[in-house]
């Protein structure tokens, strides 16, 4: 059996076992150029799947890709998002970025974002990774890590 039907039959199960409502539809496809498998879910009531601060979609990405690893034996590059929310999260974490840069340059003041989880600090660190005058770096311990924006020296 192929990783995509494996996929497929895996988020069909648990969202089965789960009781999620018929109306959650989704999609699998494999992204070569990120050499990345996707799993793309829509539902009229997606705060169930994405959860406080995306953690249930974490954790759904979590369990399926520990599933196929111990189904195949070896780790997939694997993605799960609902309506797009990743996307739209990643484009706020930009806005929340812009601005606080801002006030990092009107201030000549280090400051610090609200605690985020490792894949949206990446976010904010790659985004300003190429600005000419502020660098960034994580600061805190567990579920308070956060991103610190200060201007560059």
């Amino acid at each position: 059996m192929d990783i995509q039907t494996e996929l497929s039959q895996t988020v069909q199960t648990f969202l089965d076992q789960m009781g999620f409502d018929k109306n959650i539809t989704f999609e699998v496809s494999y992204d070569k150029e990120d050499n990345r498998y996707q799993v793309l879910l829509k539902s009229d009531t997606p705060a169930l799947l994405i959860g406080y601060h995306g953690n249930t979609l974490s954790g759904l990405q979590l369990f399926l890709s520990q599933h196929l690893h111990q189904k195949l034996g070896e780790w997939i590059n694997l993605s799960v998002d609902v309506n797009d929310y990743r996307e739209r999260r990643e484009q706020s974490l930009k806005v929340l970025a812009d601005s606080t840069v801002e006030k990092v340059l009107s201030s000549n003041q280090a400051y610090i974002l609200p605690p985020m989880p490792a894949s949206e600090r990446r976010v904010v660190h790659m985004y300003l990774s190429e600005h000419p005058q502020v660098s960034t770096a994580s600061s805190g311990e567990g579920k308070q890590r956060s991103v610190v924006i200060s201007p560059k020296v």
